[in-house]
């Protein structure tokens, strides 16, 4: 196996040890009802659900060092014991979660692994025949939770190599290997309803950016084929509020994927057609916050647990069809950690039997971000490395003037590079899709023009457009990113 990870169970015992003796603060609530509910107890009716996301789960077969900087290859040593932290940590809510909702990245290249014993009934039987890989491992930590779960499957749960078909994963193939190991709820894409909410996991990578032989295969880009955005045209028609799951951002989900008039086009016009649709989550990115607005319904990033084990969320969803989050100021103002909390109401205390995890967090840590010294980035060459800039807030503009400084005269080939490659759709990018949240683009548009005279929209068209770099924005061709209104 050459330097894989080794299974670390004292150090998982000690992780339990740690995840019971949290330090506490009182839930806040992102939306709030007159007469709010108190700490430790729920009105009659609602459903609680722990929403949890990119746990990453790595076996004694994954390679070290195999990562993008010192962050990632330190956090993915990390995975199982952060994921033990956060089961007991998420078992011991109270009121209990009626369900662990998952947002993808389960497994860290487990299909990838996979396709090295051979993507066929043989490389499954001598996947299924280990002792111990990741998958197995994630099952074993999984079936810890004390409540039913429901995944929305990520790019790390799958395996497309564009041109490369018998390189890639099919549908049956991935549709057995979740089975085997997670059960039979882990299907490719399902949904459930508790009381009179509905929840939908919807699987990012069943379109033609997923599929190896279609000419519109990238898989930086999310799409959902038509037999699934018909299916999920079915489940919002039957009027009850729902709750969307996605592994990729909205933002990453192409426009118009289906030859049709009808409005399972694409996944915007699915959700867009139904006034039931009450919020969208989707994990990816690594780094919590919401999309304020850009959509015809609440839309949010979760955080992931792969770098701190506190990174999951309580969501309470209403019997009249509204909801609110348990504990909505844990995460750090859309960063990649959340403070340590625990969830049974009792009084504030410090840790004292082990120290918490405070996660890898990145570079600037979340309050700092004014005060971090970064010169003009000029061209691609002047990108900082990600060991040095690797920010744990996601879409501060107070690091973004340097960057767009590239693209002071315009659309230059130096002012196209540096946007698309820190501005890309990776959650290595320090900027990721950061063009699409209202707030950002507004003070990017605004110190564009006031800094440099120039139309950011102009000047990102072109580089979409004349240069063919892949860059979403508001507004922009590619992907559902709307425009601000006039």
């Amino acid at each position: 196996m050459g330097h894989g990870l080794r299974q670390q169970w004292p150090a998982l015992a000690l992780a339990l040890v740690g995840a019971l003796a949290v330090a506490t603060c009182v839930p806040q609530r992102r939306r709030s009802r007159a007469g709010g509910v108190a700490v430790g107890s729920l009105a009659e009716g609602t459903v609680r659900v722990v929403v949890l996301s990119d746990t990453h789960l790595a076996g004694p077969e994954y390679p070290l060092f195999s990562e993008t900087g010192q962050l990632d290859n330190t956090a993915i040593t990390r995975t199982q014991q952060r994921f033990w932290r956060a089961v007991h940590a998420a078992n011991a809510v109270r009121p209990p979660a009626s369900l662990a909702l998952f947002a993808g990245d389960v497994v860290h290249n487990g299909i990838k692994y996979l396709a090295t014993l051979g993507l066929n009934h043989t490389g499954m039987a001598r996947l299924f025949a280990e002792p111990v890989n990741g998958f197995s491992v994630a099952a074993a930590l999984l079936s810890r939770l004390r409540m039913p779960r429901l995944y929305a499957w990520g790019n790390h749960d799958s395996l497309t190599k564009c041109g490369q078909p018998a390189a890639s994963a099919g549908r049956a193939l991935l549709a057995r290997v979740y089975r085997h190991y997670f059960g039979g709820a882990a299907k490719l894409y399902s949904s459930v309803n508790l009381g009179p909410w509905k929840v939908v996991s919807l699987n990012s990578m069943l379109g033609p950016t997923w599929d190896p032989t279609s000419e519109h295969c990238n898989t930086l880009l999310s799409s959902y084929g038509e037999e699934q955005l018909r299916w999920l045209d079915g489940q919002l028609a039957e009027g009850r509020p729902t709750v969307v799951v996605t592994h990729f951002p909205l933002t990453t989900s192409v426009l118009g994927e289906v030859e049709t008039r009808h409005r399972w086009r694409d996944l915007a016009s699915v959700l867009s057609a139904h006034s039931n649709v009450r919020l969208a989550l989707s994990g990816h990115f690594h780094k919590g916050f919401d999309w304020q607005g850009l959509y015809p319904f609440p839309a949010a990033v979760l955080p992931a647990i792969r770098y701190n084990p506190q990174s999951f969320q309580v969501l309470d969803l209403l019997p009249d069809g509204s909801w609110e989050w348990a504990d909505a100021p844990k995460n750090r103002g859309g960063g990649r950690c959340s403070d340590w909390w625990s969830y049974a109401g009792q009084a504030r205390f410090e840790a004292s039997v082990q120290p918490n995890d405070g996660g890898d967090c990145g570079v600037p840590a979340a309050g700092e971000e004014a005060q971090f010294a970064l010169p003009d980035v000029l061209n691609r060459s002047s990108i900082p490395p990600v060991d040095r800039f690797n920010p744990e807030r996601s879409c501060r503009f107070e690091l973004a003037g340097p960057f767009l400084r590239a693209c002071a005269d315009g659309a230059t080939p130096d002012c196209c590079d540096v946007v698309a490659d820190t501005f890309r759709l990776s959650s290595t990018a320090p900027f990721s899709t950061c063009l699409c949240q209202p707030a950002f683009f507004e003070a990017a548009t605004a110190h564009m023009e006031q800094e440099h005279g120039q139309d950011l929209t102009a000047v990102l068209g072109a580089c979409v457009q004349q240069q063919r770099k892949l860059i979403v924005y508001r507004g922009g061709p590619l992907t559902w990113c709307p425009a601000p209104a006039d």
